[in-house]
């Protein structure tokens, strides 16, 4: 054991303190409880406690020396800055010090148990209860340390139980465990507990440069791996596997968006094949994207100090520009649920492979909405046909990607599998349910005449299986088609739904030429709406004109999303007509007009007393820029009034956002 003292305990200043003053005031306690995590100095301050109580040294005179000095109240020498000429025990030289440090105290006993994983009724009885009530044979004490104290069973803490309620007056038993919540409440009421709180990285960190002398970039982060654990971080620091696990990760992180699954999969493999720690090999991934994210929010500017992967500080840029901050929380979200599997005991690799799933995405009508299934064994590609189960029933599909894997929170549960790749009697069928739906269309808007309904019909569609038909329509108001769904059951003999749809999803069925000359967008490409307010009219400088920026359907155009996030980027960077900027060439001016995506700025200076637009590049201007002016202050009374009806529009769009067209 080796010759350390309390100041060689790092970090644990109150825990410390406790512990001395209760030998200071002769009040000890029967019974001690220490909480902590594995290798945070719960032992160390046990051993140093014991031989604290059995020390033979009766008259102290002066501070005793440490290994290391870390005391807060201590100055480079080792001495304490209050010093009374009184030193704190234990001595370490006197004979029960030196026994207790060889291990060969008569007085101090730590229980040992067989069974790795419990301490029995059977280890408390014949090391505790059957020797306790033997007197001390040579000190004031008899101590007993029982070290993993979680670990025994109910019937063992009974046992114990019956020993701390009447404890001899000379007997003090010390509890270490790492997880209070294991012990019964009956023994945390006749324990004093204490805990071992996290110690500061910047204090580990120090201890490390200084006690293991290990360079600063590497004393970081074994400091910030071993969270607030300094025997964690003593460990890792001497640990040549951690610096192989380190490396291994670090390359993963590097190359992960561009490795093919088979790849993932193999350094998965990897992970157990080299016996990696999966706890420490996922804290060192979180660290990894904890420094891409404080890089990405901070920028290149930022306090290097607080990045623990110094060296890898150009491979931290190019990831902080790679990933959104969406995408690294959905990263840290993951990392956490997988640390949760594993400390319920759910095998390393099985975890990484349920991270990620196996999935084809099928559409069921030209941009539709894609949903996932799973290709179970078939071998699908894209462009293939595939008949699947959905909420509607059997479907017929076109899958739209090869199988990918996709992160798991993607997919909404059950994932259902592909019954079959279609085959050329499925396709017959597709193509004459086609044929159905042209004329169940005809037949439902002749019964919608003679009902004399204020609706209109956009689509008929049947289910793969024929099991129901659906129509598709639209109306100002509610429809009461009570009626004219019994007359239409009675014509098809098959489920009838009616299904009233808004405008959007009209056009999105029908299709048409968007001012652009272009096939419109919901129609061609777009699977699913996307939110568009006037604030991305405003943002890309275009006319508030609400003929000028609403679609077909009359409600704003879905393309002003495409371009929004590019334009708040370069807008950001450019300053506000009206403006007051400062040129390289020391001539200062107002913004006259602004080019957007070129990045160029228009700026009417004074050269000889006379007015003058010069152009500059926006890196060659200096400015504060303003609050934007509200565009509405050049429109007329008319352009507002219809303005404020497309608001309202477009607050009503967003009550009623999602497609009524998909249900699957």
């Amino acid at each position: 054991m080796e010759c350390v003292t309390w100041n060689d305990v790092v970090g644990l200043t109150q825990l410390t303190e406790n512990l001395q003053n209760a030998i200071r005031h002769n009040k000890i306690s029967h019974a001690y409880l220490i909480q902590g995590e594995k290798l945070s100095g719960k032992r160390m301050v046990a051993d140093i406690f014991a031989r604290a109580l059995q020390c033979e040294c009766d008259r102290e005179t002066q501070q005793q020396a440490t290994l290391f000095d870390f005391g807060a109240g201590t100055d480079g020498a080792g001495t304490d800055k209050n010093d009374t000429g009184v030193r704190i025990k234990p001595c370490n030289q006197c004979r029960s010090c030196r026994q207790a440090m060889s291990g060969n105290h008569p007085d101090i006993i730590y229980v040992e148990h067989d069974k790795p994983n419990v301490i029995s009724v059977d280890n408390i009885r014949q090391q505790v209860n059957g020797d306790i009530a033997i007197k001390p044979y040579s000190s004031v004490y008899k101590i007993y340390i029982i070290d993993e104290a979680e670990k025994m069973n109910v019937q063992a803490q009974n046992a114990l139980l019956k020993t701390l309620e009447e404890p001899p007056e000379y007997a003090v038993i010390l509890l270490l465990a790492t997880r209070v919540e294991a012990m019964l409440q009956t023994i945390l009421s006749r324990c004093v507990v204490l805990n071992t709180k996290p110690v500061p990285e910047d204090t580990i960190k120090k201890y490390l440069m200084q006690r293991i002398e290990i360079p600063d970039y590497r004393a970081s982060i074994c400091a910030s791996f071993a969270r607030g654990n300094v025997g964690r971080a003593i460990e890792l620091a001497s640990n040549e596997t951690f610096d192989h696990m380190k490396s291994s990760v670090i390359g993963m992180m590097k190359n992960i968006r561009d490795m093919e699954v088979n790849q993932i999969a193999a350094e998965i493999k990897k992970i157990s094949e080299e016996k990696f720690d999966t706890n420490d090999y996922l804290d060192l991934c979180f660290i990894w994207f904890r420094d891409v994210l404080l890089y990405k929010a901070c920028g290149a500017g930022s306090d290097k100090r607080f990045i623990i992967f110094k060296e890898e500080m150009s491979d931290i840029a190019a990831a902080s520009r790679r990933y959104s901050y969406e995408g690294i929380e959905k990263i840290v979200h993951a990392i956490d649920r997988a640390r949760s599997r594993i400390s319920a005991n759910v095998n390393f690799e099985l975890t990484m492979e349920k991270s990620m799933v196996k999935v084809i995405g099928v559409r069921f009508r030209t941009a539709g909405k894609i949903y996932f299934f799973n290709p179970v064994d078939f071998e699908i590609k894209r462009g293939d046909h595939v008949i699947v189960e959905t909420a509607r029933g059997i479907e017929y599909g076109t899958v739209v990607g090869n199988p990918k894997e996709i992160e798991e929170e993607k997919v909404v549960q059950p994932l259902k599998p592909v019954l079959r790749i279609a085959t050329k009697r499925d396709m017959e069928q597709e193509a004459a349910n086609k044929q159905k739906e042209k004329d169940a269309f005809k037949i439902c808007l002749e019964k919608i005449k003679k009902h004399n309904l204020e609706m209109k019909l956009i689509d008929a569609e049947y289910t793969f299986d024929n099991n129901k038909v659906l129509f598709y329509f639209t109306a100002d108001g509610r429809i009461d088609f009570r009626e004219l769904v019994k007359d239409l059951a009675s014509v098809f003999k098959t489920r009838i739904e009616l299904r009233q749809i808004g405008v959007r999803d009209e056009t999105k069925i029908l299709g048409g030429i968007g001012i652009c000359g272009r096939p419109l967008c919901c129609h061609s490409h777009l699977s699913e709406f996307v939110p568009v307010s006037i604030k991305m009219a405003k943002e890309q400088n275009l006319s508030l004109n609400p003929t000028k920026i609403s679609g077909v359907c009359g409600r704003l155009m879905c393309c002003l999303k495409h371009e929004e996030e590019t334009y708040e980027y370069l807008n950001r960077k450019l300053p506000n007509v009206g403006d007051f900027v400062t040129a390289d060439d020391g001539l200062k001016g107002e913004v006259h007009s602004v080019n957007v995506l070129r990045q160029l700025v228009k700026v009417i200076v004074e050269v000889d007393d006379e007015k003058e637009i010069h152009e500059y590049k926006v890196e060659q201007l200096r400015f504060k820029r303003r609050h934007r002016r509200d565009k509405n202050d050049s429109m007329s009374d008319e352009e507002l009034k219809e303005l404020k009806e497309l608001e309202k529009l477009e607050k009503q769009e967003k009550h009623d956002a999602k497609s009524k067209l998909e249900d699957n």
